[in-house]
């Protein structure tokens, strides 16, 4: 398949690349121009400046099956300013990229969610509530996809994810942390830790985007508007750093409590409809003992608003 990914400078991103390649699919990426590209090895690049009539042709001209949408802004509790910055790369890029697609007749459209969408949703229930502005700007996107699926034969499916770990991730993570204070002995204010946490490992995460991006593919089977990936095992955030201290045979010095809850802090992880046929095959938990003295998980753990910082996936 010809298939156009965004965001593929990102840790998700550059993972996915890789093994589409791997596979034999014919891979475009789409940039800003700001967009540094020298990390990943694709030579099929469209830069985007807004002008969606041109992003069109291109998707046409080069045949694309589809198209991966991954990039966005992730903020977690956001500052006025940050209000226009959010839409603009959630709501707004999505959108042009829908446009674009339904003119130049692409088949489908595989979109990125997350599981801060539903928070406190009983299990298996697609109840909306988003936890933060962030989330909001994600089904605000899906909302507006819903348009574009009534007026053309786009197919739209989204996938939400948990939070992720793997090798070669630059974003802040609390395994460093861990192994940060594990060699220096210095002290980590953190919430109680009660939080259950649902960590899914990247090889994982891109497995079920080609599965799903290969479903899309073939018109013969029925999908979901969504779907989930997950772990299927979950720790408090206390029980991690317990279990990182057994397999590791060091001492952690946290003080559980030295730092409050974000507000709306996810306590419980949104389990949903799960890919079908798709399966975790890796768990961190037999990996814990790999971390000290690099911090390779590459682990992302929603902390307070101080030791989770913003990233952005362009």
């Amino acid at each position: 398949m010809n298939i156009l990914v965004t965001g593929a400078t990102g840790f998700v991103g550059k993972h996915l690349v890789k093994d589409l390649k791997c596979c034999a699919h014919e891979v475009h990426i789409l940039v800003r121009p700001s967009t540094d590209c020298s990390s990943i090895n694709v030579s099929r690049i469209f830069t985007f400046n807004d002008n969606i009539e041109a992003l069109a042709v291109y998707l046409r001209q080069e045949q694309i099956d589809g198209i991966i949408h991954l990039a966005s802004l992730y903020v977690a509790e956001h500052k006025t300013e940050q209000i226009k910055p959010i839409i603009d790369s959630n709501l707004y890029l999505g959108t042009a990229l829908l446009e674009a697609a339904k003119m130049a007749g692409v088949k489908w459209f595989l979109n990125t969610g997350t599981i801060w969408q539903n928070y406190n949703a009983p299990d298996y229930s697609d109840q909306y509530n988003p936890v933060n502005l962030y989330a909001a700007s994600k089904q605000a996107f899906i909302t507006v996809a819903k348009y574009y699926t009534e007026t053309s034969p786009l197919r739209f499916c989204t996938l939400k994810l948990c939070d992720t770990y793997g090798a070669d991730d630059t974003r802040r993570k609390i395994f460093t942390l861990f192994d940060e204070i594990a060699t220096s002995g210095k002290e980590l204010a953190m919430s109680p830790g009660k939080q259950q946490l649902d960590i899914l490992h990247i090889d994982d995460v891109v497995s079920g985007f080609i599965q799903l991006a290969e479903m899309l593919q073939d018109d013969t089977v029925a999908l979901r508007e969504e779907y989930v990936l997950t772990s299927g095992q979950t720790y408090s955030l206390k029980e991690w750093a317990h279990l990182y201290e057994q397999r590791n045979n060091v001492h952690l010095n946290i003080q559980w409590g030295g730092r409050c809850y974000r507000q709306r802090e996810v306590m419980k992880p949104y389990v949903g409809n799960v890919l079908p046929n798709w399966k975790a095959n890796k768990q961190i938990i037999n990996m814990l003992n790999k971390v000290i003295g690099g911090g390779k998980l590459g682990l992302i753990i929603p902390l307070t608003p101080s030791l989770e910082p913003e990233r952005r996936v362009a």
